[in-house]
């Protein structure tokens, strides 16, 4: 018996995984945590992470714009779906420029500024296209 279990461990190991994977799925189906594997016609899936500079983040992972949109409505989108608080700032022909989010505003020697997956944007928010699968981060920071 006991070379038996020896000869078939890794044959066991492999099973109890499966049914361990198989559980999961079905719990997180069960609790909403469907994998979408593509957006529907006229969308797309974006990440958005804000870095508020002091330690804290918050994540916003698949996050379901229409396509053409831009980063700014990305953050919007963030604000109406989860009450995130924007400041925002009009500038005429230039467009709304971030004071604040959720509280945590700009100063003199730090201000928010976003990374489109990993490059600084060079562009406004409101003039950034997205496309489906860009990682945006916005951090509060003196850095460029």
């Amino acid at each position: 018996m006991k070379a038996f279990i020896r000869h078939h461990r890794g044959l066991a190991v492999c099973v109890l995984g499966v049914l361990i994977f198989a559980v999961g799925v079905g719990v997180g189906t069960q609790l909403g945590f469907q994998e979408e594997s593509a957006p529907a016609g006229g969308q797309i899936f974006t990440d958005l992470t804000l870095d508020y500079g002091n330690g804290d983040t918050q994540s916003f992972p698949k996050e379901v714009l229409a396509t053409g949109g831009t980063v700014l409505d990305q953050l919007k989108a963030v604000q109406v779906r989860y009450g995130v608080p924007l400041e925002m700032r009009s500038f005429p022909g230039m467009g709304e420029f971030v004071e604040g989010i959720h509280g945590v505003r700009n100063t003199n020697m730090k201000y928010w500024q976003f990374w489109v997956n990993g490059t600084y944007a060079e562009v406004g928010a409101s003039q950034y296209v997205l496309s489906n699968g860009d990682q945006v981060l916005w951090k509060r920071t003196d850095e460029q």
